[in-house]
């Protein structure tokens, strides 16, 4: 059986992880779980989980998609919440949204941004690797 890129990107992804988290604590670069800088507890929670990942990758590599489009979807759903959360208390708290003064808007930073797109490509090469196990039976009459 040939093992694609749904399977080969994800384990090396998550075999990556150490790497990630060396680079994060000694400070060269929080790439790949950047919105979490301001809440450490949670930022290492998610780095367990990602260990976690990798172990489930490395015992069983036919889960290789299934862990990586479930991890990216986690990663992708943690980014949108970190970054409108503030944006939905602003609105939620404010009686006449239409006089309120808005206050400054915190662009993305471009670690951010990597985080994102790494977790989103991570996720639709997942997601392909897993429509590709589902239909893999079918072509067998």
């Amino acid at each position: 059986m040939k093992i694609g890129a749904g399977h080969v990107i994800p384990r090396f992804y998550y075999y990556l992880t150490p790497a990630f988290i060396l680079l994060d604590y000694v400070g060269v670069a929080n790439i790949r779980v950047a919105v979490l800088d301001s809440m450490p507890l949670y930022k290492n929670l998610y780095y367990g989980f990602c260990v976690l990942c990798g172990v489930i990758v490395f015992v069983r590599p036919a889960f290789s998609s299934v862990v990586g489009l479930f991890e990216s979807s986690v990663n992708v759903l943690m980014t949108v919440l970190v970054l409108y959360m503030p944006y939905i208390r602003f609105i939620s708290e404010t009686d006449d949204i239409l006089t309120a003064d808005m206050p400054e808007v915190a662009g993305v930073a471009a670690p951010q941004m990597l985080n994102l797109l790494m977790a989103c490509g991570i996720a639709v090469i997942s997601f392909r690797g897993c429509i590709h196990e589902l239909t893999m039976g079918r072509d067998q009459p």
